[in-house]
């Protein structure tokens, strides 16, 4: 029976991590491609809630540990009140939206709500962490090699998958594919870096990493460079060793090369894209809109600036493209406080691992990869990589020895630790 336990636990969490990541786009892609875009609608809202109970029955299973009252989750409390009273505003004054208002608190409670709330108040479990990086791992390399299987055919003779690909046909964002491949690299990569794996277990990285270079350059998206560029920098200016610094900036340049090369042999224009920054906010691009999104979202909070005004930009009919300014548009200034609260005491916790545990930094490296997604694609209701990530970073208190290496052992001694 304690194995069982166990059993339905590892499996409940893998396939909730697994479906709050890239498998979603698995998912969404299978059936974009086989079944047409008409039947994806069928998929979406039952992913979300089959993901939520399975971090239920998580939850259920091993109880809950006392974070009640800590300050983290009573300021993602106070935040989470703030965006369903500006949801209700909106509601009963009558707003429309580009979606039904209804619709914006049930994809927060099920994208990000209810996830974050179960992973932060669940017990933790040794067994946590492993299951998370191959949950990540393994949903990344499947919609990479479906990448290939679905759209081999285009890789090297367009620079985006969008330039190819219309949203009638058999769409997948191209912010989807860049951001999952980025994430899936950073991971693999920074696993070959910090871990003692076996020949084969390097090998498996090193594929990893390799097939993701596929959605990566598909999607060629500039955010997600400096997704997978920045957890590195980080990870290499607090490394314990100077010297190991200086050889890992080093490789990093080398890396930095080597994306440069195989971004022209795959004919991806993300490299172009990222220097032509510049270039296309001086010209007012249409690549570059976001800028003015933003600052008509920034003068909504000026109008408001205490509780926020609206939960899209009107002028656009849509969020304004970054989080913070989204949060600040939407909640004002009595929901940015605690949102901001939430991510600060995550940064923190990160640099800590960096320094001080840097066998983790792939956990670290996958939070601040949302960080810098969320600041330039996404809207608060479907922000769920950047919740569960959060809340794997906080749920675990990497500062004790004990609590890494000892934590309660829910199904049995024996069990939990070789699932460790």
């Amino acid at each position: 029976m304690l194995i069982s336990k166990f059993k339905i636990y590892s499996t409940s969490f893998f396939t909730a991590i697994f479906f709050s990541f890239s498998g979603y786009y698995v998912l969404l892609m299978l059936c974009s491609n086989l079944l047409g875009l008409s039947y994806s609608q069928y998929f979406t809202i039952p992913v979300r809630i089959l993901i939520v109970l399975l971090f239920f029955i998580c939850f259920i299973l091993i109880g809950r540990q006392e974070q009640s009252k800590k300050p983290v989750f009573l300021a993602f409390i106070a935040f989470s009140i703030a965006y369903i009273v500006r949801i209700t505003t909106e509601t009963l004054g009558g707003v429309h939206n580009h979606m039904n208002n209804g619709a914006f608190l049930l994809y927060y409670l099920s994208f990000c709500f209810l996830p974050f709330l179960f992973l932060l108040l669940k017990k933790e479990l040794p067994t946590d962490l492993k299951l998370y990086k191959w949950a990540i791992l393994s949903s990344g390399f499947i919609l990479a090699l479906l990448s290939f299987v679905f759209y081999k055919d285009i890789i090297g003779t367009v620079g985006r998958i969008s330039l190819a690909v219309s949203k009638d046909e058999n769409y997948i964002s191209p912010l989807a594919l860049s951001y999952s491949g980025s994430l899936t690299m950073g991971v693999a990569l920074l696993l070959l870096l910090t871990e003692k794996n076996s020949k084969f277990t390097k090998l498996t990285l090193w594929l990893i990493a390799g097939v993701s270079c596929i959605p990566f350059f598909l999607g060629a998206s500039r955010g997600s460079v400096l997704s997978l560029a920045v957890p590195f920098i980080l990870f290499i200016l607090n490394h314990r060793s100077k010297l190991t610094s200086i050889y890992l900036m080093l490789a990093f340049v080398l890396f930095s090369f080597g994306v440069v090369a195989l971004s022209e042999q795959f004919g991806s224009s993300v490299i172009s894209r990222f220097m032509g920054i510049e270039e296309d906010i001086s010209s007012g691009s249409s690549s570059a809109s976001r800028i003015g999104i933003w600052e008509y979202a920034l003068n909504h909070f000026y109008d408001s600036p205490l509780f926020g005004s609206s939960l899209e930009v009107p002028e656009t009919g849509h969020y304004p493209h970054n989080i913070y300014i989204e949060v600040l548009m939407t909640t004002g200034i009595v929901g940015f406080i605690p949102f901001m609260f939430i991510i600060v005491k995550t940064m923190l916790q990160s640099l800590y691992i960096f320094k001080h545990k840097p066998e983790l930094s792939w956990i670290a490296a996958i939070f601040l990869q949302n960080i810098i997604q969320n600041s330039f694609s996404g809207a608060i209701y479907g922000a769920s990589w950047l919740f569960v990530s959060m809340a794997m970073v906080l749920c675990v208190d990497f500062r004790s020895e004990v609590a890494t290496t000892q934590r309660v052992q829910v199904f049995g001694r024996k069990r939990v630790g070789a699932g460790a």
